[in-house]
């Protein structure tokens, strides 16, 4: 494709909806604790999990389609890929463990004075939440910022994907399907073997699970199949790009039916399964049809409302759980009942204006300061004929 591709704005559009899903999932949990929803409506609140997968195969495909064409294969190359992602990821990421700060030191205060045996869980955080390391370790992967922990997942797509790329960047549509096939087995093998051994000796749910559940759900080795999913449908587009018709709108309904029909029945379908990638390839055929639709689901998100918020999504995405924490404590002090209509509605305005503006005064301006600082630093060095790091 010609270097000017034009930007897929009906993905950042979907990007929010997908935040939005995973918000209104904690609200549901946090707030309206003990109530539960009709059965329809409880499966799509209760199934708000299955956005982050979203993520981990929108990741893929975005980086798919952006780098493949010309993946980093220099070591001056993977370097400014590596610093590009960390400017994108980190500020907002530490926004986001500030915020939480005040509950998280307030619950090691509370395993310290109650519980001194099980501090061990939680104290390792303090440093591998700060190094995003967090999803390696079953116990520490929410305990600081919870939403944190699919960002120590991304971590590590962003630390390998150089390196697939290079292999990814000349493959054929036949090895991408048979890539494909494998990787959706592959991300669908260890929730199969969870099932059938059942190591921790009960049922699984979001907010119950077992340390096998735990390791299963957040270990980065766990989730990369996802993101090579996405890697796939990105290159199978950019081969696309050219000759591919415009997507009919019957497959695209069907593809958002099947999505709906799964998140509305959440309850009775796996619970390993649908955390750890079910939807995946339908995901990716969403991502590579979508953005060639001229329908009027399409236009909607594509607009510009659904690209502002779409924009501002990861910044949704990180700070809404601190946020929903400090809007709790103020309620409770108010003695202000959290499930009236007027609190969650303050809840709901407060939380994407905060989020907006974090996205436009310290998300933006720090990734520019960042990579500034970073070509600077790239410029002297070429200057002085230092050549970089490994």
């Amino acid at each position: 494709m010609a270097s000017s591709r034009r930007y897929l704005d009906v993905l950042t559009g979907l990007r929010f909806l997908a935040a939005a899903h995973i918000g209104a999932y904690h609200v549901y949990h946090m707030v309206f604790t003990g109530t539960e929803a009709p059965p329809g409506l409880h499966g799509l609140l209760d199934s708000g999990y299955v956005s982050v997968g979203f993520f981990f195969v929108l990741s893929g495909f975005i980086l798919g389609y952006h780098h493949l064409e010309r993946p980093p294969d220099t070591r001056e190359a993977r370097q400014a890929f590596w610093v590009a992602r960390f400017a994108r990821l980190y500020p907002l990421y530490a926004l986001g463990l500030a915020l939480a700060a005040p509950a998280f030191f307030k619950g090691l205060h509370a395993a310290w004075v109650e519980a001194p045996g099980e501090l061990w869980r939680l104290d390792g955080a303090l440093v591998l939440a700060p190094l995003l390391m967090q999803s390696w370790v079953p116990w520490t992967a929410l305990a600081w910022n919870g939403a944190g922990w699919s960002l120590a997942v991304e971590a590590v797509f962003y630390a390998v994907f150089p390196f697939l790329a290079v292999r990814l960047g000349q493959t054929g549509p036949r090895a991408l399907a048979v890539g494909a096939v494998v990787a959706y087995a592959l991300a669908l093998v260890l929730p199969v073997l969870y099932l059938l051994v059942d190591p921790d000796h009960g049922p699984a749910s979001s907010y119950h699970s077992g340390p096998w559940m735990r390791a299963l759900r957040f270990n980065p080795l766990a989730r990369l199949p996802e993101f090579i999913l996405g890697l796939l449908a990105g290159r199978y587009f950019l081969l696309r790009a050219d000759a591919a018709p415009r997507a009919r709108p019957v497959v695209l309904t069907v593809l958002g039916a099947l999505i709906l029909a799964v998140l509305l029945g959440s309850a009775s379908l796996p619970f390993p399964l649908l955390h750890n990638g079910l939807l995946a390839p339908v995901f990716a055929a969403l991502f590579v049809l979508l953005p060639r639709s001229q329908g009027l689901v399409a236009g909607v998100i594509a607009s510009r409302p659904f690209c502002f918020l779409g924009e501002a999504s990861y910044s949704l995405y990180i700070l809404h759980m601190p946020l929903l924490f400090t809007w709790k404590s103020v309620m409770k002090r108010l003695d202000v009942p959290s499930t009236s209509v007027g609190a969650v509605a303050v809840l709901t305005v407060g939380v994407v204006v905060l989020c907006v503006a974090a996205h436009q005064w310290v998300e933006k301006p720090a990734r520019r300061w960042i990579r500034a600082r970073w070509a600077e630093r790239a410029a002297r060095r070429a200057e002085a004929g230092i050549q970089p790091l490994a």
